[in-house]
């Protein structure tokens, strides 16, 4: 089921009154809530793709009973830990250690089989093609299950905590279904870990004023965001740029990026704040996921305020698992490309190839050298600074274009253009202090922000032939500018305004436009809220748009 539709209205305000009578019945309230998560997830929308077969609910079962019982299992284990005989603490921990294997091995299992079998198969059949030996590869046409990705690291961090004996294992099997499938954020997160949400599920809710507010509010911003710069923004332009670049100027393509920049924060961070608003509707907290991530000035920082639950989630249960930054700087530098490959490859989706290894490396690598950057001794003699920097940046420049060359097939020409700019963008990012005013921040910003706007090429394109094509088109530099008529007023507007949106204070969306938002009269608030639905129907032309994370 889709937010910005009539069907989630029909399905949130009975659900909303049913729970909040139920406020004094624990059980009855979880078992209601466990009831509508399911239902929510088994009522697809007529979306394209199409929606997923009812059956593939049994996944979220699976991985409900999965963790729940290696929970139940670690929790009776857990005694033996304390002996004072070390043959008993032994042979317990590696009891612990076989559990969380089988919770690992099922869920990590489920999650390769139809995310990442695909890719596999594309890489192999490459491969195979590249060495000169013909090979068909079988079509297995895998349906990617919506939500797989979250709640299967939702469900995992359970069990990892409880084996780190961190977390106590939850005894009620209701309460832990209802945390692994909580409707709001089943399908496209915040991922929720369970020591943020299971202690809330044991308290009994309360309903203020200010928590309805604050619950429409961000209900009410995620709709904006979402429909009309999301759906409406993807629907006008960029849609048809990525479906044929060819058929662009370079300006329109460029222009294309970052109408997708815009577009893909208004449809996550949307969906976010739907789902945080529609969980304090109903008594609940869930955490924050995006803070203005294109404010930020370098691409840690980026990665700090975008999708920060999983960030979060996979420096907490990777990175620092690893080692973190406590081993000699090669191993650092490994965990943490390791950490941010798997950052890019989670968002692969079935089709797009050899789209997000690119994604994954580039953004991988370009965190080496900010921690580099950040790093390294800048008191040496001048001399041996300045050849290190222009080294290294040589080297960054032959890498870029050996990619647009070998890689994505650009011609020779544009290859060249690729080396220069690498190598000018490493120099002036190792130049510019780290610290500074206003304007040495501005200059950050800008830098990091274009940085991620050019790596959306690799995200958006539906496959790796789309993704040269774009590149190519960009690198023709064909002199065109924007055609007349290609881009409405209307529609440029939106651009324009969604872009500024993104580099405006927090607090003029979150203090002084939720004040005006708390003063507007209950009935007036209530014609709003209809002409906005209304609006979003229109934009919609009767059809919705499934989130893009659904992809993932």
């Amino acid at each position: 089921m889709l937010f910005p539709t009539f069907d989630y209205l029909v399905f949130m305000v009975p659900v909303l009154l049913a729970t909040w009578a139920l406020g004094h019945r624990a059980m009855a309230r979880m078992v209601l809530l466990l009831l509508a998560s399911y239902f929510f997830y088994c009522a697809s929308p007529k979306t394209d793709p199409p929606p997923l077969p009812w059956f593939y609910a049994g996944l979220l079962v699976f991985s409900t009973f999965l963790d729940y019982a290696c929970g139940l299992a670690l929790a009776r284990s857990s005694a033996g830990l304390d002996s004072q005989d070390p043959a008993v603490v032994a042979r317990t921990q590696r009891r612990r250690n076989a559990v969380l294997m089988v919770s690992l091995v099922g869920n990590l299992g489920l999650l390769g089989y139809y995310k990442y079998t695909d890719f596999f198969v594309d890489v192999f059949t490459d491969l195979v093609h590249a060495a000169g030996v013909p090979f068909v590869a079988p079509h297995l046409e895998i349906i990617l299950p919506v939500g797989i990705s979250f709640y299967t690291f939702q469900s995992l961090s359970y069990t990892i905590d409880v084996w780190r004996r961190r977390l106590e294992p939850e005894r009620s099997f209701i309460k832990f279904a209802l945390f692994v499938t909580f409707f709001p954020q089943l399908v496209a997160g915040p991922i929720v870990r369970a020591n943020e949400l299971l202690p809330q599920l044991h308290e009994r809710p309360r309903l203020s004023p200010v928590m309805m507010e604050e619950g429409l509010f961000r209900i009410f911003k995620g709709l904006v965001k979402k429909v009309l710069l999301g759906d409406w923004i993807a629907a006008q332009f960029t849609d048809a740029v990525f479906a044929s670049p060819e058929a662009y100027t370079s300006a329109e393509i460029m222009l294309a990026l970052y109408a997708f920049t815009v577009q893909l924060y208004a449809d996550f961070s949307g969906y976010s704040d739907i789902a945080i608003g529609s969980a304090r509707l109903l008594g609940y907290d869930i955490p924050e996921n995006f803070d203005r991530p294109y404010q930020a000035k370098n691409l840690g920082e980026f990665w700090r305020r975008w999708h920060m639950t999983l960030s979060t989630w996979l420096r907490d249960y990777l990175f620092f698992p690893l080692g973190g930054s406590r081993g000699s700087s090669a191993r650092t530098y490994f965990n943490l490309w390791l950490t941010m490959f798997l950052v890019g490859m989670w968002h692969y989706s079935p089709g797009t190839s050899w789209n997000f290894v690119i994604y994954a490396n580039v953004h991988g690598l370009a965190m080496l050298y900010n921690r580099w950057n950040r790093e390294r001794r800048k008191d040496g003699p001048r001399w041996l600074r300045a050849v290190t920097v222009v080294t290294a940046a040589a080297a960054v420049g032959l890498g870029c274009g050996a990619l647009a060359e070998y890689g994505l097939e650009v011609p020779r020409e544009g290859a060249l253009f690729c080396v220069g700019f690498g190598a000018l963008m490493f120099v002036l990012v190792s130049w510019l202090p780290q610290h500074g005013g206003p304007w040495i921040t501005a200059v950050h910003v800008l830098l990091t922000y274009h940085f991620t706007v050019i790596s959306r090429v690799f995200f958006r394109a539906p496959d790796f032939d789309t993704a040269k094509a774009m590149v190519a088109g960009i690198l023709r530099f064909d002199g065109d500018l924007v055609r007349p008529g290609l881009l409405t007023e209307p529609l440029w507007a939106a651009l324009v305004l969604g872009t500024l949106y993104h580099f405006t204070p927090k607090r003029w969306v979150d203090d002084y436009a939720y004040g005006v938002f708390r003063r507007i009269p209950g009935p007036l608030l209530g014609l709003l809220l209809g002409l906005v639905g209304l609006g979003i129907m229109k934009l919609m032309a009767g059809t919705p748009r499934a989130f893009i994370y659904f992809n993932f």
